[in-house]
């Protein structure tokens, strides 16, 4: 709907000399303003408005697009520290026999102290607790031992290489000195003198403060 403002002025004429002819109720209408125009003045502020939250869009666009080169840092590193672990496996699986049975002497010297360590040192608790309370606790000790394990991985992988070839020799040496017909039987054996103590002294103790 068009609108128009109409107002008298005056206007003057001149006619003589110092006479003049005052003419009234002349009008001048003013410009029409319609529906365009505000809509124009609209589109204006939206455009406007939009412009600025497209550059603080871009600007978080722009923020978010450094982040992952971050996480990649953290996930080269983790990749890198796989690598390295199952490179030290591999150069362990040379030696054969005497490889994994190194590698299996230096777990068991690991749970047997660390389950020790814990029981005695880190979460000690006076005896006659029951067998139930006792079984218990032997669970959450040999679980924190298993998580302790699973971060000492590469230093016990390192240290198995290390101590590969002397494994090997001292399961040469074995083989013949207890005359076992192949070092596959001797190593049996020792696996089995390792597992059995393990078993006797988990029990062992855990019993005693049942």
């Amino acid at each position: 709907m068009a609108c128009s403002v109409a107002f008298p002025i005056p206007v003057l004429h001149p006619l003589g000399r110092n006479k003049f002819l005052y003419m009234s109720n002349p009008c001048i209408s003013l410009p029409k303003l319609g529906y365009s125009s505000l809509n124009q003045n609209r589109f204006r502020r939206l455009s406007s408005i939009d412009g600025n939250n497209t550059g603080s869009g871009l600007s978080d666009a722009e923020s978010l697009s450094s982040r992952p080169e971050d996480s990649s840092g953290d996930s080269d590193s983790g990749q890198a520290g796989a690598a390295t672990s199952n490179e030290t496996l591999k150069k362990l699986r040379r030696y054969g026999i005497a490889g994994l049975l190194s590698y299996g002497l230096l777990n068991t010297a690991y749970y047997l102290t660390t389950f020790l360590f814990v029981w005695f040192y880190v979460a000690p608790t006076p005896g006659r607790m029951g067998y139930l309370a006792a079984a218990q606790r032997f669970l959450k000790i040999m679980a924190m031992v298993w998580a302790g394990s699973q971060v000492t991985k590469l230093i016990r992988a390192g240290g198995a290489l290390a101590l590969a070839p002397f494994v090997d020799r001292g399961l040469s040496w074995f083989t013949i000195k207890f005359h076992f017909e192949s070092q596959g039987k001797a190593f049996a054996a020792i696996v089995g003198v390792c597992f059995g103590l393990a078993l006797v002294l988990f029990f062992a103790v855990t019993l005693l403060w049942a």
